[in-house]
């Protein structure tokens, strides 16, 4: 007889311990729960939707997540996961002449106009009216700005005072998700890029790092 709480065509592999079947359970349940939001979006997200997509029972979905929040929060911290761990790439390839800056910049915006970042923003505003989805997005919300926070010392260290590489971030942050907004509404390429280009510069100015090609060209005209 099949194992009900795995994925309904995935092989079964002999002698798989138990804890690696429960991990690759989870893994299903929050990959479907990701491409049902993005689908769907938040209000149209059902919990027995993400079961049938997944490709297991009930009982084990319950299991895992026994709240529809609870569900939706870990899929937040599934993709943030993912975003963190690319956005550390990023940071670890860089050449320390300014370019990773402007890079970890698009990686940011790439990452807030994803599909699947404009599902996370309508988790968000949901939680506004929803204290049980607000309670389980909060520690993630904290875990991803700690772990931001060590990405963005990492591009330089030394630069500016903790309070104020922090109200820089968040400033980053902030724009990146209002411009993210905007483009629902109005896609101008030509906007987006003198943004991003004028947080790049705010960024290496204060973090202290050297100019770029292309600023260097730009204080030269």
């Amino acid at each position: 007889m099949s194992d009900p709480v795995v994925r309904k065509d995935a092989p079964r592999r002999p002698g798989r311990k138990p804890q690696a079947r429960s991990a690759a359970t989870r893994e299903s349940i929050l990959d479907a729960a990701l491409e049902c939001l993005v689908e769907r979006g938040y209000a149209r997200t059902a919990t027995a939707d993400v079961a049938e997509r997944a490709g297991v029972s009930r009982g084990a979905q319950l299991h895992h997540f026994p709240t529809r929040a609870g569900l939706l929060a870990a899929t937040v911290e599934h993709l943030a996961e993912r975003r963190l761990a690319e956005l550390r790439r990023t940071v670890e390839q860089g050449d320390r002449t300014g370019d990773e800056i402007d890079a970890a910049v698009d990686f940011v915006w790439d990452a807030y106009t994803d599909p699947t970042a404009y599902a996370s923003l309508e988790l968000l505003i949901a939680s506004r009216t929803d204290d049980d989805l607000l309670a389980h997005l909060r520690p993630v919300a904290e875990r991803f700005e700690e772990t931001l926070e060590r990405a963005d010392l990492a591009l330089a260290p030394d630069s500016m005072a903790r309070e104020q590489r922090a109200a820089l971030r968040k400033l980053v942050v902030a724009a990146i998700q209002g411009l993210a907004v905007q483009r629902v509404l109005s896609d101008d390429d030509a906007h987006v890029e003198s943004v991003l280009g004028l947080l790049k510069d705010l960024c290496r100015r204060s973090l202290g790092a050297e100019p770029t090609e292309r600023e260097s060209r730009k204080s030269d005209s």
